[in-house]
């Protein structure tokens, strides 16, 4: 029989294609989308498309829905700028011959002081982003998997709102057999693709509001070292529709009695540009933490996560 030759090189030319995508010239809404899901993505630098499994590959790409036991959940909370706070969460179960998960991500203000045009203060406001999506995945004999999802978005300012739908899909190849690349995994996604949304002023619709849609490839790879420790490094491209191209890279070294430490580095986003993060994981739970600080003037930011397996 002929040697199976490894399919990676699909995966250089979408990476090549990513960095070499011009930004569009209106940056698009709904950026809470953007927000890497998970403190464990977010410690690595958001090179995690290739590395998902379970609930968390709702946020990623649903691929990884095909790959994990039992039943999983994950909740992330992260403290970030001032007045706003970004929550997620997913739940995932093995259905179907493959996973199946529902996840809602948030992001939302604190009561922000509303004036009037002399300054004084007349009430309060807020603000919020929704997602609610549901996805499927599978995995299959040739070390392909492939998953879609499916959510409503919706966003809304004071007495204001714009809802609209989108659809995501991935597919990830192992290439576990290479010995130059030890538990291999090569990954393809689109994320949010869908029809824009509209704020309605006086009966009429405004300005549209774009998705940020977005296509992302990467590459990780696994290997055990010394003293029962494991290594595992992705590099990943993401391009965003009206954003900038960034690619991440990301590491993670873990041991044998469950702690971990990571790191990653993004690069062309405005945002960030490093960060760092432990975890620890005991029978059944795995307990995340990220330290993002900004490029900007804003405060830097801080993420918790709880995993559970049943």
């Amino acid at each position: 029989m002929p040697s199976r030759q490894p399919r990676a090189p699909w995966l250089l030319l979408a990476l090549s294609a990513l960095l070499a995508t011009p930004a569009a010239a209106d940056p698009p809404g709904f950026a809470f989308l953007e927000v890497p899901g998970g403190a464990r993505a977010a410690a690595m630098g958001g090179a995690y498309a290739s590395l998902a499994r379970g609930a968390e590959a709702a946020f990623w790409n649903p691929a990884g829905l095909g790959q994990f036991e039992g039943s999983q959940f994950t909740a992330t909370h992260t403290e970030t700028y001032d007045h706003l706070r970004n929550d997620q969460a997913a739940l995932a179960g093995r259905y179907f011959g493959g996973g199946i998960v529902g996840s809602v991500r948030a992001l939302y203000s604190e009561p922000i002081p509303e004036r009037d045009d002399l300054g004084n203060q007349i009430g309060t406001f807020g603000s919020h982003d929704l997602e609610f999506l549901v996805g499927y995945g599978r995995h299959l004999e040739s070390g392909v998997s492939w998953g879609l999802s499916t959510q409503v978005v919706r966003e809304r300012i004071a007495d204001l709102g714009a809802t609209t739908w989108a659809v995501n899909g991935g597919a990830t190849y192992d290439i576990r057999d290479l010995a130059l690349l030890p538990e291999g995994r090569v990954s393809l996604s689109f994320h949010n693709v869908g029809r824009n949304a509209h704020y309605v002023f006086d009966g009429e619709d405004g300005a549209p509001v774009k998705l940020p849609t977005a296509l992302q490839a990467g590459l990780s790879i696994g290997h055990a070292t010394f003293q029962s420790l494991t290594a595992r490094v992705a590099l990943e491209g993401r391009a965003t529709n009206g954003r900038s191209p960034i690619l991440a890279l990301g590491g993670e070294l873990d041991s044998a009695v469950g702690a971990a430490v990571r790191f990653g580095y993004r690069a062309g986003d405005d945002v960030a540009s490093w960060s760092t993060g432990v975890g620890w994981t005991t029978r059944g739970l795995r307990i995340d933490y990220a330290f993002v600080p900004s490029k900007l003037e804003l405060e830097d930011t801080h993420r918790f996560s709880l995993t559970a397996q049943f």
